[in-house]
């Protein structure tokens, strides 16, 4: 991190399967001893580009129960999207975050949340897949491949309600299935999920800091990315709400532990009005 000014991320393991048997203690371990590099990397903040397509790979879909080849497929589309659309969208959806005002999120499934938008307290990160000089002299230095997604990091205790995961979540060679956030004034007060809600605590029990407190919010731009593997964030019309800490956004949380849940079929209004119904965006 002294020397480092740019990273490009590949990820791995190449199979996530023996990831199960590793006690949850050891993970713990790991996250922790990666918080000093974290710190100074929010310090540095050195450009970082993520390859997602480097974790395609046969045994992780065997892994997860994916379909490796409408997988590969997914992310190849999505990676061919048409970025002049794609960057227009971001555009738009960075001033509705960059405002203040109520957000308020419902669906189906349980979903009923409400928070407050910073507005330009706070920083508004549109990861279109390219870090442009703009991006760098906001503060942007993140991009993935695929890409999609615009972020902030809301007034943290501003967020009251229910929030609940439509997607599983794959975490460590197995899948957390309808994790859901209850809060109160930012706080959360009920943390559970229908399956292997202890996968999403690995780091909580031992978290210093705001590791319970609503930390950001994003919304999907990428109208080629499909649900259900391990990027969908980025699709268009998903939403997804994090807990712990988000200074990386700008926010006030000061965490060793930090989670992401994302909901795929959310109506959401901001102001007032209505800019995603039941998971397609209504501008």
């Amino acid at each position: 991190m002294e020397y480092a000014n740019s990273y490009v991320w590949l990820n791995g393991p190449k199979d996530p399967g023996p990831m199960a048997r590793v006690p949850k203690e050891k993970f713990a371990a790991m996250f922790a001893g990666e918080q000093a590099h974290y710190d100074k990397a929010l310090q540095k903040r050195p450009k970082s580009v993520g390859v997602v397509m480097g974790m395609v790979t046969r045994e992780r879909a065997r892994t997860y129960g994916f379909n490796y080849a409408k997988w590969r497929a997914s992310i190849e589309s999505a990676i061919a999207v048409n970025y002049s659309q794609l960057e227009a969208l971001g555009k738009t959806a960075a001033g509705l975050l960059s405002a203040p005002g109520e957000v308020h999120i419902e669906a189906d499934n349980g979903t009923d949340l409400r928070f407050r938008l910073a507005g330009p307290d706070r920083r508004v990160e549109v990861n279109d897949g390219v870090i442009s000089d703009d991006d760098l002299a906001a503060g942007n230095v993140d991009a993935n491949l695929p890409a999609g997604a615009v972020w902030t990091a809301p007034f943290e205790d501003s967020a009251d309600g229910t929030f609940v995961c439509d997607l599983p979540i794959p975490q460590m060679g197995r899948l957390i299935e309808g994790l859901a956030w209850r809060f109160e004034h930012g706080r959360v007060t009920e943390f559970t999920a229908r399956k292997n809600v202890d996968l999403a605590k690995v780091a909580w029990d031992g978290a210093s800091g705001e590791r319970d407190m609503f930390g950001s919010f994003s919304l999907g731009l990428n109208r080629r990315a499909r649900p259900g593997f391990l990027n969908s964030a980025i699709v268009a019309g998903a939403v997804t709400v994090g807990i712990g800490d988000n200074r990386e956004l700008g926010g006030k949380n000061q965490s060793s532990y930090g989670f992401l849940g994302t909901l795929s079929k959310a109506t959401v209004e901001i102001g007032g009005n209505t800019v995603i119904k039941k998971g397609k965006w209504a501008l």
